[in-house]
């Protein structure tokens, strides 16, 4: 009987926004080609993965566990911590796959993991506009550990070029240690041609909450369209939980300035969920102040949406002539390049050509899939 190589797959790290996506990808693709790869796979999930994986048919070779606290918590974290060490040993595991790490695990086993963390791999001018000096400090202490832990992986993967250079910079390693592959989106992002109702325009930003996503700037944003179009009637649509801080705040703050009724939030969404969000929208709004790779620009150009970026050069990178770029730091600029996209159909027509041109510069999903699965199999050739 054929020895089939035991892999443990850890996506219990991956809590939110596109990890999570990329996660339940990978692993619904390494479902379909188990037969077909021989491996024996264990794969370890944060709770939104697993909601989105448990439902896959059982299959001999494959297991999914859920791992309910992230082993990221440096203390709370400890009992997942020690339940994947638990299982590594017990289903006898060669190599660790880390969708998105550092996993903060030490292992006796080879680990290869993604990263995608642009405060370490390309942090930019804004990357901290919206902390304080002493979030800033807390911040930088945080991104060490996060080095030092990350560290002990042997290889990387990472979704652009500019990570590529950055994380080699950051680490201190041979850039021949990490590894580009695309992002990409799931095929349930088609072309929407219909658009929905005239009024009210719907801006839609879909993104998880961290400080350089920028989510209180969409509030200026409001008050710059509101000051240059009294009779426009639109809202601001968003993905974030309705009863936790960053809604309630962004809310808080709505009110303060009148403007509390161009708001609404579609609240943690599902990949299924979010194919359905840019359907319903007139415009992809991303105003992040920093990113590696957010699958955002590629879902927009798949959904035929025009896309307002802000004008730096992650977006450049990945959005080429793709996008309408806007000075991160002018809410009177991003307002002025949402009506005139939401309005101008002859632009509307050209950005969204030229978004489905430059999608076609990206892999489909099981095309970056097979490509991480190359990877793997390079990674456990030199290290098993």
């Amino acid at each position: 009987m054929a020895h089939h190589p035991s892999i443990l797959i850890n996506a219990s790290t991956c809590t939110v926004g596109g990890g999570v996506q990329v996660s339940v990808g990978f692993i619904h693709y390494l479902h379909e080609q188990l037969e077909t790869l021989g491996w024996d796979v264990t794969i370890v999930a944060s709770e939104k993965v697993h909601n989105q994986c448990k439902n896959l048919a059982a299959k001999a070779g494959w297991s999914l566990i859920l791992i309910a606290q992230s082993p990221a918590k440096l203390i709370s974290g400890r009992s997942a911590r020690k339940s994947i060490y638990e299982i590594i040993k017990n289903r006898k595991c060669k190599i660790c796959f880390t969708v998105f790490g550092p996993s903060y695990l030490s292992l006796d086993i080879p680990e290869f993991t993604g990263f995608a963390n642009p405060y370490v791999t390309n942090p930019g001018p804004y990357a901290f506009k919206n902390y304080t000096f002493f979030e800033k400090l807390i911040f930088g202490a945080i991104h060490k550990i996060k080095k030092h832990y990350l560290s002990r992986a042997k290889e990387f993967w990472v979704e652009t070029a500019t990570a590529q250079k950055g994380l080699a910079k950051a680490l201190g390693i041979d850039i021949a240690k990490i590894h580009v592959v695309p992002n990409t989106i799931n095929p349930l992002f088609i072309p929407s041609p219909n658009l929905p109702a005239e009024a009210p325009l719907r801006f839609l930003y879909l993104s998880a909450y961290y400080k350089h996503k920028n989510h209180f700037f969409l509030i200026d944003v409001a008050r710059e369209l509101k000051n240059k179009y009294p009779s426009l009637k639109f809202k601001f649509v968003v993905s974030l939980p309705q009863h936790e801080f960053p809604y309630m705040e962004l809310m808080r703050r709505a009110q303060h300035t009148g403007m509390a009724e161009h708001f609404e939030t579609l609240g943690y969404l599902n990949v299924q969920e979010c194919a359905q969000a840019y359907a319903e929208c007139h415009v992809v709004f991303h105003p992040s102040l920093l990113e590696v790779f957010s699958a955002t620009y590629l879902e927009a150009f798949a959904a035929r949406r025009p896309l307002v970026v802000t004008d730096l050069d992650f977006a450049h990178e990945i959005c080429g002539p793709g996008a309408i770029y806007f000075n991160p730091t002018s809410a009177e600029e991003a307002a002025q390049a949402l009506y005139t996209a939401a309005t101008d159909k002859q632009l509307r027509e050209k950005m969204i050509m030229l978004g489905s041109s430059q999608l076609n510069l990206y892999p489909k999903t099981n095309e970056k899939c097979y490509k991480l699965v190359q990877l793997i199999k390079s990674f456990m050739a030199r290290y098993v």
